[in-house]
C-alpha cells in the first residue's frame, strides 16, 4: 500500500519546535522580508564584533554593568544554540534530524537583548529512522537506529561548530575547550528543552545523543537527576563552557548550570525553589 506523503514534512516537526521551545520562533525557509534575519554562513569577523557590540550594551543595561567576556560568552553561546539547540530539540522531539550546515541556518536577533529570538531552517531534507511516517519522502534519508540518528546529528553539529571557529574571532579571549563546549551544551541544552525538562527520561535521552569519547564530542551529556532536601527530583546538567554571567551578576553568583557549581549547591539552590 502507497502511503500518501506530507508536501513538506520538515515544516510539521519545526511547527511542534516551535511549540515547544517558547522563547524563540523557529519556521523553514525565511520570511517576505528578510532584512532582520542573517545567514549562519554570513557571520564573520565583523558582523561578530558588531554583535558583541550590542550585546555588551544590552548586558550593560541589564545588569548595570559588562565584562568582555560575558559579552563573548553570551555571543557565543547564542550563536551556538542555533545548530546545537535545534538539533538535539528535533531528535528529541521527533527522531528527526534536519540539516544544520552553516547554508542551511539563518537566525534572527531580538532587537533589544540581542540574542537570538528567530531561526530559520533552508533545506527541507532530514535525517529519520526507518519507522519514521514519511520514511518514503523524497527529502528524508533514513538510518538504521536512533544510534547511527545521533551519531549524524553529533556530525552535522560539529561540521557547523568547527566550520564557524575556524574564522572565531570574539572580543574576548576564551578557553579553547570553553569554544566547542558551547556547542557541546547547545546540544545536550537542546535534548533536555525539546521536551519535558523535568522528565527523567530525558537522561537516557541524552546518553543517546552524546554518549561520550565519540569523534565528534569527547564528553558525555551531563543530564543527570538530583534529589533535594524536600525529596523532589529534578533533571540538572553542568556545562563545559561558561557564559561568564557570574561576572556581571549582582552578587557574583554563578549559574546553576556553571562548571564552577558542584551537585551539593545545585541540589541547595533547588530546595530554595518553590
Amino acid at each position: 500500500m502507497t502511503r500518501t506523503l506530507t508536501t513538506d514534512p520538515l515544516r510539521a516537526t519545526v511547527a511542534r519546535l516551535d511549540t515547544a521551545i517558547g522563547w524563540l520562533s523557529l519556521r523553514v525557509g525565511l520570511p517576505a522580508d528578510a532584512s532582520t534575519w542573517t545567514l549562519c554562513a554570513d557571520v564573520d569577523a565583523s558582523y561578530l564584533a558588531d554583535w558583541e557590540s550590542r550585546m555588551s550594551g544590552a548586558i550593560a543595561r541589564t545588569y548595570g554593568r559588562t565584562h568582555p567576556m560575558t559579552t563573548s560568552g553570551f555571543c557565543l553561546d547564542g550563536y551556538a544554540a542555533i545548530p546545537g539547540g535545534v538539533g538535539g530539540a528535533a531528535f528529541r522531539l521527533a527522531r528527526r534530524v534536519p540539516r544544520l550546515d552553516r547554508s542551511s541556518l539563518a537566525f534572527s536577533r531580538h532587537p533589544a537583548e540581542h540574542h537570538p529570538d528567530g531561526i530559520a531552517l533552508l533545506d527541507p531534507r532530514f535525517w529519520c529512522l526507518p519507522d519514521d511516517p514519511d520514511a518514503d519522502h523524497p527529502a528524508a534519508t533514513v538510518v538504521d537506529d536512533e544510534a547511527a540518528l545521533a551519531a549524524e546529528l553529533r556530525r552535522q553539529v560539529r561540521a557547523h561548530a568547527d566550520d564557524f571557529l575556524a574564522g572565531y574571532r570574539g572580543g574576548a579571549r576564551l578557553p579553547r575547550r570553553g569554544l566547542l563546549g558551547s556547542f557541546y551544551d547547545a546540544l545536550d541544552t537542546g535534548v533536555w528543552y525539546g521536551g519535558d525538562p523535568d522528565d527523567p527520561g530525558v537522561v537516557g535521552e541524552g546518553a543517546v545523543v552524546l554518549p561520550g569519547a565519540t569523534a565528534q564530542f569527547a564528553d558525555a551529556s551531563s543530564l543527570h537527576r538530583l534529589v533535594d532536601a524536600r525529596d523532589r527530583a529534578h533533571v540538572a546538567r553542568r556545562r563545559v563552557g561558561c557564559c561568564y554571567y557570574f561576572k556581571v551578576s549582582e552578587d557574583g553568583r554563578p549559574c546553576s548550570t556553571c562548571p564552577r557549581v558542584d551537585d551539593a549547591e545545585r541540589v541547595q539552590r533547588y530546595a530554595e525553589i518553590d
